[in-house]
């Protein structure tokens, strides 16, 4: 479930596997030397990367929870950039949207004592690269389009894998 305005590509699975079965199941799956995805795990949660040589700017991550559920676990992936882009991308948002807010009323207060408004010209620059920066972020999921088909495919594929396997039956 993909919207164009999403930012994070989201899904969710049910799986009838307990959550700790489950993510052995996947961290064993996806361990394998033929594995065409790099995998990192901290409990119940599952990161998956495409491999080393395969990694661009712009290849995706797949962040992988899975929870207890009432009929064994919940399996919610998120995408995202590598976590340093993520953070720069985040940090350039809160700046800029920052810069915006104050910007726009310092231009307003402007207007109402009398003077130039000069201020909006700081708050519109900034609000072109909020679109400038969402842009930027939709190109990147453009180019990292087919590693994340690649990436969720591999999963259901290994969610698939993990109901037929006797270590995730409970």
């Amino acid at each position: 479930m993909s919207g164009a305005y999403q930012i994070r590509p989201t899904f969710t699975k049910e799986h009838q596997a307990e959550p700790a079965s489950l993510a052995e199941s996947l961290l064993h799956t996806f361990a394998g030397d033929d594995s065409d995805a790099h995998v990192q795990r901290v409990g119940q949660h599952i990161v998956l990367t495409p491999i080393p040589k395969a990694r661009h700017l712009w290849s995706p991550w797949l962040h992988v929870e899975i929870e207890v559920a009432e009929s064994g676990s919940l399996v919610r992936a998120k995408f995202s950039p590598h976590p340093n882009l993520w953070t720069s991308f985040a940090f350039g948002y809160f700046t800029l949207g920052t810069v915006v807010f104050f910007a726009g009323f310092f231009a307003v207060a402007q207007m109402f004592t009398g003077e130039r408004p000069w201020a909006w010209w700081v708050t519109a620059v900034a609000a072109v690269g909020l679109i400038a920066m969402w842009i930027t972020a939709k190109v990147g999921q453009g180019l990292a389009h087919e590693q994340m088909h690649q990436l969720r495919t591999q999963l259901e594929e290994a969610l698939e894998t993990a109901a037929d396997t006797p270590s995730s039956q409970a």
